[in-house]
């Protein structure tokens, strides 16, 4: 094998087998029984370790003719996943042989699993007579991963066919190009770093993300080159933001949940000490919540909570937090305003709110609903968030109670 390959396999996260054209196994890095758990050696038929290459043989003997490599990726061995790539060169003999590289993904990489998942609800491996759908879907998913060289001054040497789909662009216009003109990001130093973050704008001015290995191509101990290997995970960063959504939002009606609320207060209250001022926090009881339920049903119970949270969240300032804490109770957490005027006019004005916009539920039925509101300020009433809270239950409670 030559000596970029044995460079690139010395790496541990990536093992290789060679075989002839008789399929018989020449040679192998000395750590893939890790994954290989097989008996091989030297003369076995590679069939019998790698039996992710059964019935693929007349499509790897086309790679001696100069079909590309072939590349499949994501198979599951044990509980890691791979790429798998069989590709062919000279021997020292002049002898071509192909190499089959098995690259263990990391832990970033294996991130995007689920996404892979989507585009192939069955498996990643042939395993069907619909091969002409399965190579498509390989294609698709290729399309995804952008390989490419640069020298140390980071001008690109090479480019693989997804660089050039992805940015709309001949081959012979990247090659030579900083890497700078296609990809941006924070530290575009590659020395000493195994992976980094790539921004990019493709051919449909749509901003992508990409998690970049970085391997080091060297000689004699100085590196001349770097490969970079990039994996789209713009969806996976869409759903990290769905999830922190999702961790700090209520689900129904969209505005903060409790928790959020709390760390909004917590902030407030560092934010007081700081300012030795103060704040208040309003909290607010949809009454008689269970006799909505109970005649128009659950669904018309959901109606109104996300209609009161949209005219509380239409109500307030841009700075002020509207938060669901509970089944029927709201809060709104009000930014800058201490003075006891200005708190008493915007209680008023929440109130009127709720006899002003009566939830339309049919042509026929207007639900209507009235607040039961409590009000907590700090530092008077208590010194942390999750005080502040239970002062205003209380409140809430013997009003209840009084009324």
């Amino acid at each position: 094998m030559n000596a970029i390959s044995k460079l690139l396999s010395q790496k541990s996260n990536i093992f290789y087998i060679v075989f002839d054209k008789d399929f018989k196994t020449m040679e192998f890095s000395p750590t893939i029984e890790e994954i290989i758990h097989d008996e091989i050696e030297k003369g076995l038929d590679v069939r019998e370790s790698m039996w992710e290459l059964v019935g693929l043989e007349e499509k790897i003997l086309k790679l001696i003719e100069g079909d590309d490599a072939i590349h499949f990726p994501m198979i599951l061995k044990g509980a890691t996943y791979y790429d798998l790539d069989v590709e062919t060169f000279f021997s020292a003999k002049g002898v071509k042989l192909f190499i089959a590289y098995l690259i263990k993904k990391n832990k970033e990489s294996l991130s995007y699993v689920a996404t892979i998942k989507e585009i192939n609800k069955k498996s990643l491996i042939y395993e069907t007579e619909d091969k002409k759908n399965q190579e498509e879907q390989y294609k698709l998913i290729n399309k995804r991963v952008i390989n490419f060289n640069v020298d140390m001054n980071g001008m690109i040497t090479s480019a693989n066919d997804a660089f050039a789909y992805f940015f709309d662009i001949r081959r012979d216009k990247i090659l030579g190009e900083h890497f700078s003109n296609f990809f941006k990001a924070r530290d575009s130093n590659f020395n000493d770093k195994e992976t980094i973050i790539f921004n990019a704008v493709n051919k449909n001015d749509e901003i992508v993300s990409f998690h970049a290995n970085i391997i080091p191509i060297g000689r004699d101990n100085v590196i001349y080159e770097n490969i970079i290997i990039c994996q789209d995970i713009s969806s996976l960063k869409e759903i990290e933001k769905e999830l922190v959504f999702a961790a700090g939002n209520d689900s129904l009606t969209g505005v903060a949940n409790r928790s959020q609320l709390l760390d909004k207060m917590d902030e407030a209250i560092i934010k007081s000490k700081n300012l030795n001022a103060s704040f208040s926090a309003c909290f607010i009881d949809l009454e008689n919540f269970k006799l909505v339920n109970s005649d128009y049903g659950r669904h018309a119970g959901d109606m109104l909570l996300k209609h009161v949270a949209k005219i509380l969240s239409n109500f307030v300032r841009k700075n002020d937090m509207v938060a669901r804490i509970s089944g029927n109770e709201f809060a709104i957490l009000f930014d800058s305003i201490s003075d006891t005027q200005g708190i008493g006019v915007m209680l008023e004005r929440i109130k009127e709110l709720a006899i002003k916009n009566p939830l339309i539920y049919t042509k026929d039925d207007v639900i209507k609903f009235t607040f039961n509101i409590s009000l907590v300020s700090y530092p008077k009433d208590a010194n942390n968030a999750e005080k502040l809270i239970k002062v205003a239950d209380k409140m809430m409670c013997l009003k209840k109670r009084d009324s």
